[in-house]
C-alpha cells in the first residue's frame, strides 16, 4: 500500500509564506454555531448571573423548550422552582470548578421526568477571567429504562422456581446459575458457578449426559431425565431441559438448561403403575369366561389351537379359521404401532401366549387386503397347572381402531392449533370472568408484555391504553376486555398502547369475542391484537416516497423542456459568437450568454441525477486516480476536525464503472462517515485488488466468485448499532435528525453499485467506526481496450442526407441552420407521422435524427423501427434531453443506440452526425459548406 498525502499546499523553501488570510468573524461564528448544532449532547451557555448566552437547538429540545428564546432569560425564569444544588453548583464553577453527574433526573415542561447526564465548566473570557458556565447534557431516558428492563429479567432469572443454568459451550463451565438450582445440589450459587456441568450428576450418569448434551448441540434442544447428586451424597431425580444457542456461524456459543425435581412425579407414576398391576391379576379369571364383552377374548391351549373365541373375536377375526394357526396369520398380517415393521411369530400376541407371557397393551395393527386396517390392543395371561406348567393362555383384543383415529386426529389438530397460536405475531390471549389470563401465546410477551405471571391489574399499571388517535386514554368500563366481558363483541377497533416506564407506542388492531356456557352465561373472553405500529411506518413511508417520484417526475419534466431551450441557445450562441467576433462589446455578450448556457446545462445535469433519468455511461476506469480526485475535492467539505488518509494499492486493476457516479457515491458515504465523527476522528479511503472465492460467495448472496477492485471508506466514529445494520440499505432509512437526510444516500451507492455488477459489504462495531468496502468486477482483457481515448474534436461536416424530427419548433429550426452550416442536406419533421408522410412521398435520405421524446403516440424509438423497417440502410442518431425507457434498460444505453444529450454545440452535433453515419466523410465532404442541390424535395419536408 501506498499513501496519499492531502495536506493543503504550503510555501515552498525560500520563498516567502503569503500571510493567511483570516476568515470574517461571522463566518467564524457561524462555522460554531454549526459546530454545537450538530454535536450529539445539549450545550447551553451562561454568564455570571445564570443568564442564557446560548442555547443548541438539542438542549431545548431536551429540557421542554425548543419553542422560546432563552438568549438573555435566567435559568431561573426559565425553569421556575430550580433546587437550591443548582445554585450552589453555578458558584463552584465561577470559582473555577467544574461538575458532573451521570444521572440526574429532570421534568420538563409539559413532559414526564427524564434521565440526564450532564456536566458544568467555566468558561474564559478574551482576558482570562471566568465570565460564565458552560452546561453539557446528554438525554439518557432509554438508556435507563433497558437498564430497568434488564433487572427485571435478572429478577426473574434469580427467583424462578425451576433450576436454571447458562454454561460455556466451549469450556462445559457453568457461568450462571440460579438459587433454586444450586439448592437441588445443596450448594451455593458461588459454588455452581465455574464448576463443570457433568459434576453435578453421578459418576455413571455423565457418559449418557454428555451424550444428551452433544445431540442437544446438533439439535438445538434435548430434554431428557436423570439425576443430580446432592452434597450429601443423595440423588435428586430431574428432568432437564438444555437448548443449545448457536453463534451466526453455527457453532454454539453457550447453553440454557432448565432442571424440575420430579421425585413426587415418579413416585405418583410408581403408584400408578402398581394399582393397574393389582387390577389387572383381579380381572384375569373374569376375562377368560365372559362371552359377551365388548373386548374379543380368545383361549388357546399350549400346542395353539382354539379353546374359546367369543363372538366379538369371531366378528373381528372370523369364524372359519383357527384363530392364530399358520393359516389364519398368511391372511391377517400383524405389525407394530408404526405400521411398517411386521411382528415376529413369537412376539404376537398369540406367539407370546404359547411361551407362557403374560403381556398386557400390546398395540397390533392387523392388515388384511381389501379391508381397512384394524388397530388393536392386546392382553395376554398363561393358565398354569398346580405344578406351575403352562397349559392354556387367555388373550383379550381389544378395537382401538376408531378411537386411534381420534385420538391422532385430536392430538393432530390440538397440536396444529397450539403451534398456530404459539407462531402468530399477533398477541392472543385467554381470560375468565373474574379477568385472570387462561391462555397467552409468546406473542403477548413480545408485544403487550404479558406472560402468565403477570396478573391484569398490574399489566394495566404498566400499560395506558389509549384511542387511535394516541391522546385520549381508554379507562374503566371502556376497556376491551371490560366491554367483551359484558357480552360485547369488537371487531378490527384501532388503539394505542403506551409503555408508561419507556414511553414506547405501539398501534394496535383488536378483535375480540366473549366466551359463553351451555347456560348462555359469559365465562370469559378471547382478544387477538394485531400490530399495526410497522404497517403504519410503511405507509408513512409510502406517502414519502410517493412524493419523491413525484418531484422526481416533475425535475425530470422541467429538465426535458429545459433542455429543448437551453439546445437552441447554444446551437445559436455559437453562430452569434461568429457573427460577433469583430464587435467586442457584443461578442463580450456573446461569451456571458454562451457561460450562461453551460450553467444552465450543468443545472439540468443535477436535476436529471436527482430524477434518476441518467443512464450509466460506464467507461474503463482507472480507480486510484479517481479516488485520489475525489479525496481532494472531499478535503473542504469534511472540515478541519476529520484527518483524511487514503491508501491507494499498487498495480490496482482497471474496472469498468461510471466514473462519475463512482465519485458521487464515495462522497455520499464520505459524507455520512464525516456525521459519524461530529467531535472529529480519521477518514482512511483504500483501494486494493481482491479475489472472492466460492466460500465468500456462499455467504453472501449477492456476491459472485472472481477478481474485484476493492474500495473501502473507514471511520472510527460512532458506529452502528448491531440492530440497525441490516437496514442502512434500505431506501428511507436513515438515523438523522428529521430534514437532514432523506435516507437515499447510502441506498443509492448500494443500486448502483450492485447495478455496476459489484457487490457492497458493511462493517460496523458500536463505538469503534464503520467501514464500506465496494466492489467492482476487474475488467476483462477485451474491455480493456474498449476505453475511448479522448481527442481533439474536429467539426466534420459532409454531404449525406438528414431527416430531422423535432417536436420544438425553435430546436428544429436551429439544428437544420447547423446542418446546413456543415454541409448536409436536410429534410425537417414536427413528429413521426410527418416524417413517415414524408417517406410515402418517396424523401431519400441518409440519417435519421429524431427527439426521443415526442407528443402524439409515437417517439423516437418507435419511429426509428418503422423508418428502418421501410428504408434497411437508414442510419439512426437519437438526441434527448431526457431518454426515459424507449432507449435506456437497465439503467445503460441500448448496445445499438447514438445518443446525443440536449443541451448540445456544433461541434458536438458535427461529432454525433458522423459517428452515426459510420464513419470520416466522403472524400468531397471537406467541412466547408457545399452547394445546395438543384433538385425540388417533395412537398413541405425540405429546407
Amino acid at each position: 500500500m501506498t499513501s496519499l498525502d492531502l495536506s493543503l499546499p504550503g510555501p515552498s523553501n525560500g520563498a516567502a509564506a503569503a500571510e493567511p488570510v483570516a476568515a470574517p468573524a461571522h463566518a467564524r461564528d457561524e462555522l460554531l454555531r454549526l459546530c454545537i448544532e450538530a454535536a450529539p449532547v445539549g450545550i447551553a451557555m451562561f454568564d455570571r448571573e445564570m443568564r442564557y448566552l446560548a442555547a443548541s437547538r438539542r438542549y431545548q429540545q431536551d429540557h421542554g423548550v425548543a419553542d422560546q428564546n432563552l438568549v438573555g432569560r435566567s435559568h431561573d425564569d426559565v425553569f421556575p422552582g430550580l433546587p437550591q444544588r443548582w445554585r450552589d453548583m453555578h458558584a463552584r464553577c465561577l470559582a473555577g470548578a467544574s461538575e458532573r453527574c451521570d444521572t440526574d433526573v429532570f421534568e420538563a415542561p409539559g413532559a414526564g421526568p427524564g434521565w440526564f447526564r450532564w456536566e458544568m465548566r467555566p468558561w474564559l473570557d478574551p482576558a482570562g477571567e471566568i465570565g460564565g458556565v458552560v452546561l453539557f447534557t446528554e438525554n439518557i431516558t432509554e438508556h435507563v429504562a433497558r437498564e430497568a428492563e434488564l433487572r427485571r429479567w435478572a429478577d426473574a432469572f434469580e427467583n424462578a422456581a425451576i433450576g436454571m443454568v447458562v454454561s460455556d459451550a466451549a469450556s462445559n463451565t457453568i457461568t450462571f446459575a440460579n438459587p433454586a438450582r444450586a439448592a437441588m445440589t445443596g450448594r451455593t450459587v458461588a459454588e455452581v458457578c465455574g464448576a463443570d456441568v457433568l459434576d453435578t450428576y453421578p459418576e455413571a450418569e455423565r457418559p449418557r449426559v454428555a451424550a444428551a448434551v452433544a445431540e442437544a448441540d446438533r439439535a438445538g434442544r434435548i430434554t431428557y431425565e436423570s439425576e443430580f447428586l446432592h452434597r450429601d451424597g443423595s440423588t435428586v431425580p430431574v428432568e432437564v431441559t438444555v437448548t443449545s444457542i448457536r453463534n451466526p456461524d453455527g457453532s454454539v456459543r453457550y447453553r440454557i438448561s432448565t432442571a424440575l425435581d420430579i421425585a413426587d412425579r415418579q413416585q405418583a407414576e410408581r403408584a400408578r403403575r402398581e394399582s393397574e398391576a393389582e387390577a389387572r391379576r383381579y380381572s384375569d379369571l373374569l376375562r377368560t369366561i365372559i362371552d359377551t364383552m365388548a373386548e374379543a377374548v380368545l383361549m388357546v391351549d399350549a400346542d395353539g389351537h382354539t379353546l374359546f373365541a367369543n363372538a366379538t373375536c369371531k366378528a373381528m377375526f372370523g369364524d372359519g379359521l383357527d384363530i392364530g394357526s399358520e393359516a389364519w396369520q398368511r391372511i391377517y398380517r400383524r405389525y407394530r404401532a408404526d405400521g411398517v415393521t411386521p411382528y415376529p411369530p413369537g412376539e404376537t400376541p398369540i406367539g407370546r401366549a404359547l411361551q407362557g407371557e403374560s403381556f398386557d397393551n400390546l398395540y397390533v395393527i392387523c392388515r388384511r387386503d381389501g379391508v381397512p386396517d384394524l388397530h388393536i390392543v392386546a392382553s395376554g395371561r398363561s393358565i398354569r397347572n398346580d405344578a406351575g406348567q403352562h397349559e392354556a393362555a387367555v388373550v383379550v383384543y381389544r378395537d382401538v381402531s376408531e378411537l386411534t383415529e381420534k385420538t391422532l386426529a385430536a392430538a393432530r389438530s390440538a397440536e396444529l392449533l397450539d403451534k398456530t397460536i404459539a407462531s402468530i405475531p399477533d398477541a392472543f390471549l385467554v381470560t375468565d370472568e373474574n379477568r385472570n389470563f387462561l391462555h397467552v401465546n409468546p406473542a403477548c410477551k413480545t408485544l403487550l408484555g404479558i406472560d402468565a405471571s403477570v396478573s391484569l391489574d398490574e399489566w394495566e399499571k404498566s400499560y395506558l391504553l389509549l384511542d387511535a388517535d394516541g391522546r385520549t386514554a381508554i379507562v374503566g368500563d371502556d376497556r376491551p376486555l371490560a366491554r367483551v366481558l359484558r357480552g360485547e363483541p369488537i371487531d378490527g377497533a384501532e388503539l394505542v398502547l403506551r409503555d408508561q416506564a419507556s414511553g414506547r407506542e405501539l398501534a394496535l388492531s383488536l378483535t375480540a369475542r366473549p366466551i359463553y356456557d351451555g347456560d348462555g352465561t359469559v365465562r370469559g373472553a378471547v382478544l387477538l391484537y394485531h400490530d399495526l405500529t410497522k404497517s403504519k411506518h410503511i405507509e408513512r413511508q409510502l406517502r414519502q416516497g410517493q412524493k419523491m417520484d413525484a418531484i422526481g417526475q416533475l425535475t425530470g419534466g422541467v429538465a426535458h423542456d429545459f433542455n429543448n431551450i437551453l439546445t437552441a441557445i447554444t446551437c445559436t450562441i455559437e453562430i452569434l459568437t461568429k457573427g460577433v467576433a469583430d464587435r467586442p462589446h457584443l461578442a463580450t455578450i456573446a461569451r456571458v450568454i454562451d457561460q450562461a448556457a453551460r450553467r444552465g446545462a450543468d443545472l439540468t445535469r443535477q436535476l436529471l441525477a436527482f430524477a434518476r433519468r441518467q443512464p450509466l455511461e460506464p467507461r474503463p476506469t482507472d480507480i486510484n486516480g479517481l479516488v485520489t480526485d475525489t479525496a481532494r475535492l472531499l478535503r473542504p467539505t469534511l472540515g478541519e476536525h476529520i484527518e483524511l488518509a487514503a491508501m491507494m494499492g499498487e498495480g490496482l486493476w482497471r474496472a469498468m464503472v461510471d466514473a462519475s457516479q463512482l465519485s458521487t457515491a464515495l462522497i455520499n458515504l464520505a459524507v455520512n462517515a464525516r456525521d459519524a465523527m461530529p467531535n472529529g476522528g480519521k477518514l482512511v479511503v483504500e483501494t486494493a485488488n481482491v479475489t472472492l472465492d466460492g466460500t465468500y460467495a456462499e455467504s453472501n448472496p449477492d456476491a459472485r466468485p472472481g477478481d474485484y477492485v476493492m474500495i473501502a471508506v473507514s471511520d472510527d466514529g460512532t458506529g452502528i448499532p448491531a440492530t440497525l445494520r441490516e437496514k442502512v440499505f434500505e431506501p428511507f432509512f436513515t438515523t438523522k435528525e428529521v430534514g437532514r437526510g432523506t435516507g437515499l444516500g447510502l441506498s443509492m451507492v448500494y443500486g448502483f453499485i450492485r447495478q455496476s455488477g459489484g457487490h457492497v459489504k458493511l462493517y460496523s462495531e458500536e463505538g469503534q467506526g464503520t467501514s464500506v468496502k465496494l466492489y467492482l468486477p476487474r475488467i476483462s482483457e477485451a474491455e480493456e481496450g474498449a476505453e475511448e481515448t479522448s481527442s481533439a474534436v474536429v467539426m466534420t461536416g459532409g454531404h449525406e442526407t438528414i431527416l430531422v424530427v423535432e417536436d420544438d419548433d425553435l430546436v428544429r429550426r436551429n439544428v437544420i441552420t447547423l446542418l446546413q452550416d456543415l454541409g448536409y442536406r436536410t429534410f425537417s419533421a414536427n413528429g413521426g407521422p410527418q416524417a413517415l408522410d414524408l417517406i410515402e412521398q418517396g424523401a431519400l435520405f441518409d440519417l435519421l435524427f429524431t427527439d426521443v421524446i415526442m407528443p402524439g403516440g409515437m417517439n423516437g424509438r418507435d419511429l426509428a423501427a418503422e423508418v428502418v423497417r421501410r428504408r434497411p440502410g437508414v442510419k439512426v442518431l437519437y438526441t434527448s434531453g431526457y431518454a426515459e425507457d424507449a432507449i435506456v434498460h437497465h439503467g445503460r444505453l441500448d448496445p445499438d443506440v447514438t445518443l446525443l444529450n440536449k443541451p448540445y454545440r456544433k461541434a458536438d452535433l458535427a461529432a454525433k452526425v458522423r459517428e452515426a453515419l459510420g464513419g470520416p466523410t466522403a472524400p468531397d465532404a471537406t467541412g466547408r459548406k457545399r452547394r445546395r442541390r438543384t433538385s425540388e424535395p417533395p412537398a413541405g419536408g425540405a429546407e
